[in-house]
């Protein structure tokens, strides 16, 4: 059994992901660390674990939008005060783009992967295939689909980003650092920066006791993947674009002589708009539940056409479509009318109290 956990994350993603190993031990996986204004609940989610037990498998970073990536700065900087240790990083940073020859929060990658560096942590080391210290996790056009054996028997597939997404990511990246008279690729530079950002601090030193808009390069670059567990099945899809996510799908049924993929959750990307939670997207998947990130900030998601396709498009054989939201907001409320949901026939799962977030066993 996979356990999926929304923490609440304002506009953005932390999914706090566990799954049993052989030996009963508990395995985790933390997929972003949602904008700085929530970093809190990540932070407080792994203060609550034994300090003999803080260990993350797997930080993946989807990508550099600052509602994904900003608790994840702040996180890295605590980690060594709260005792966490970390198994692996999967994240593309600006090395990772300019591998082949032939990111807007590209301030706070330079500064994520400063800081992975000067901690010495694993980073792509799943994805590594001969000498290379720190691999582009992408999927390439004439090669199997990627994917990562992980502790306890799970596995992780990635079906997105592509070269295409990442070399427009490079562009992007390049762009709006020459704005900020950065030079890429200089740690102690993004270090020193850092230092002067107290919205991106590290809060273990004080509690153990402005978000920006997104774009649609970096969103085109995120990282998606399938974690699979035995037969238990959840997609994660970040931000993703609809068509990029549709073609990696179409990849991983090619190779697995399928049509469709079934999935016990699909963590529907860039919050439930619908520019990307698409028809063609959601035609390559069979099921019933839905996993919803946002309390509605800033684009007002969930985007009504988007549920309506889910809902449409969702498997009915095992019980009605499923909408779960870890906010209970103005966007994701019209969802919890009775009336509307026997109309429509699906059900709404929200937290059972304010800023708990959502939790759910697939």
């Amino acid at each position: 059994m996979i356990t999926v956990e929304m923490l609440p994350a304002a506009h953005g993603d932390a999914l706090w992901i566990e799954w049993p190993g052989p030996g009963g031990e508990v395995h985790r996986m933390l997929v972003d660390g949602g904008p700085s204004t929530t970093y809190r609940a990540v932070l407080d989610r792994v203060a609550s674990l034994p300090k003999r037990d803080r260990r993350l498998d797997v930080l993946v970073v989807t990508h550099v939008d600052a509602d994904h990536i900003e608790g994840a700065v702040r996180l890295l900087q605590d980690r060594t005060r709260l005792g966490l240790s970390i198994g692996d990083v999967w994240f593309n940073g600006w090395p990772q783009l300019t591998q082949d020859a032939d990111l807007l929060g590209a301030d706070q990658g330079e500064m994520l992967q400063a800081l992975i560096g000067s901690q010495r942590l694993a980073w792509n080391t799943a994805f590594r295939t001969g000498r290379q210290d720190a691999p582009a996790v992408r999927v390439a056009d004439r090669r199997a689909l990627p994917s990562a054996e992980l502790p306890g028997g799970a596995r992780a597939t990635v079906v997105s980003p592509g070269g295409p997404e990442l070399a427009a990511l490079r562009r992007e990246w390049a762009k709006v650092l020459k704005g900020l008279g950065v030079t890429p690729g200089r740690p102690e530079e993004a270090l020193d920066r850092l230092a002067r950002r107290r919205d991106l601090r590290g809060l273990a030193d004080d509690l153990l006791g402005g978000d920006r808009v997104d774009g649609s390069v970096p969103n085109g670059s995120s990282i998606a993947f399938l974690l699979e567990l035995g037969e238990h099945r959840v997609l994660l899809t970040g931000d993703g674009h609809g068509d990029v996510l549709a073609r990696g799908l179409a990849r991983l049924l090619t190779e697995r002589g399928a049509d469709r993929l079934a999935v016990d959750a699909l963590k529907v990307p860039h919050h439930g708009s619908a520019a990307n939670t698409t028809d063609e997207l959601l035609a390559r998947l069979t099921t019933r539940r839905f996993l919803i990130s946002t309390n509605g900030d800033k684009f007002k998601h969930p985007d009504e056409a988007a549920v309506l396709r889910m809902i449409g498009a969702a498997d009915r054989t095992a019980g009605p479509p499923e909408l779960v939201f870890n906010y209970l907001s103005d966007t994701t409320e019209p969802w919890a009318d009775p009336g509307q949901q026997r109309t429509l026939g699906y059900t709404a799962v929200y937290p059972a109290r304010p800023e708990a977030g959502t939790t759910v066993e697939v």
